[in-house]
């Protein structure tokens, strides 16, 4: 019965709308410099990677093995602040080898917020069986109880260890250090947007469900694990909602929406989920507009029901990661075209007839024309690929 129930839902939200696509903003001029203020924060000093691997799975297309890495020492900042003291541990994570007789691109893959790698290993096998290398991160379970204290070692030590990662790529003589691509979901996605403004070898990245503002998304989401925290700490305190989001504020550094106008638009692919409570779309929407409207999925879902839509998830994260590599490529051989007519808005347009089932060439990307009504990703309806702003 509940196996049923399940499946039903899962329909009626494969039926309940259509995916709609909003291509990169006409206006968009570009990230801003990244202040040495912030990037000192995330510095950590050179240490020996000192890597372990061995091979645990083959596969027709390629192997996967276990990489066990030490940890990046946090830098001096860092070590000079208490709050951003979080252990570290050995960065573990899968390793699929896809072999070849030329360096491979690479997509990194970050985990959702409790550590579980099953939706990560699914995208993972297919970009593997694409040709590319893949990294599943495979942290411990992140302790959900005590999140709420925890939050900004937690944001703090995983960025250093993602970039530890990148490190052990760039040694790799069979990657690609210069197609890296960053894959992530809902906590995932968060990291993989803030791993963008920090890092600049990462040069794609797809953040599924993922939202700005974490003090409001930890008291308003409805994550069973936090929500429940939320709601015991509010009896123990007396705090009202608003007055624990506020005091979430004022211990917390690390947020998206701080790092985001750091990111290159040019190289995101967002997935926004519409109906979705754990990562309420308002907060995607907030962080979408301060990433300077990227290309954008919407998918007529929520959190978990999405599920139904990753096929297409995962072959447009791969067709984006496909555009934005072969853009290198183009790149380095000629200078960069201007931002209202580069490749990779092109090609964006062309995927946007593909996902909206429209064979007729895209409009022109006139600023003049653009239609000033579809401001926002939240005002579509309808099967349609939105008009740039």
């Amino acid at each position: 019965m509940l196996a049923r129930r399940t499946l039903l839902a899962l329909c009626a939200a494969a039926c309940a709308g259509c995916v709609h696509y909003a291509p990169l903003a006409g206006a968009y001029g570009g990230p801003e410099e990244l202040p040495d203020s912030i990037a000192s924060r995330y510095a950590y000093p050179s240490r020996a990677l000192t890597p372990e691997s061995s091979a645990v799975k083959e596969r027709r297309d390629f192997v996967v093995r276990d990489v066990q890495l030490a940890p990046a020492a946090a830098g001096a900042a860092a070590a000079a602040d208490g709050a951003r003291g979080a252990p570290a541990t050995t960065i573990k994570f899968e390793y699929y080898d896809v072999g070849g007789d030329e360096p491979a691109p690479v997509v990194l893959l970050l985990p959702i917020l409790n550590g579980n790698v099953r939706v990560t290993r699914y995208f993972a096998h297919y970009f593997a069986e694409q040709g590319y290398a893949a990294l599943v991160m495979d942290r411990d379970r992140e302790p959900i109880p005590l999140a709420l204290q925890h939050v900004e070692q937690t944001l703090h030590r995983n960025l250093l260890d993602y970039r530890r990662v990148l490190d052990w790529i760039t040694t790799n003589p069979r990657l690609d250090s210069s197609k890296i691509g960053v894959f992530g979901i809902s906590f995932g996605g968060i990291d993989a947007i803030m791993l963008a403004a920090l890092d600049d070898r990462v040069q794609a990245v797809v953040a599924g469900m993922a939202g700005g503002d974490l003090p409001y998304l930890f008291v308003n989401t409805s994550y069973r694990s936090v929500a429940r925290q939320v709601a015991r700490e509010m009896r123990q305190t007396g705090l009202s909602r608003d007055a624990l989001e506020a005091r979430l504020d004022g211990q917390l550094e690390t947020d998206p929406m701080e790092l985001a106008p750091y990111v290159n638009a040019e190289d995101v692919l967002l997935v926004m989920t519409r109906s979705d409570w754990i990562i309420p779309f308002e907060a995607q929407e907030a962080l979408r507009l301060k990433l300077g409207e990227p290309e954008t999925l919407v998918l007529p879902t929520g959190h978990r029901t999405s599920v139904v839509y990753f096929p297409l998830v995962r072959s447009s994260a791969y067709d984006f990661f496909a555009r934005r590599f072969e853009e290198i490529d183009a790149e380095r051989s000629v200078p960069r075209v201007s931002a209202g007519n580069s490749p990779s808005r092109v090609a964006a347009d062309a995927s946007a007839a593909r996902v909206a089932g429209d064979a007729s060439p895209p409009p022109a990307r006139s600023s003049a024309a653009a239609p000033a009504a579809e401001s926002s990703v939240a005002a579509a309806s309808g099967v349609k690929s939105i008009p740039p702003r």
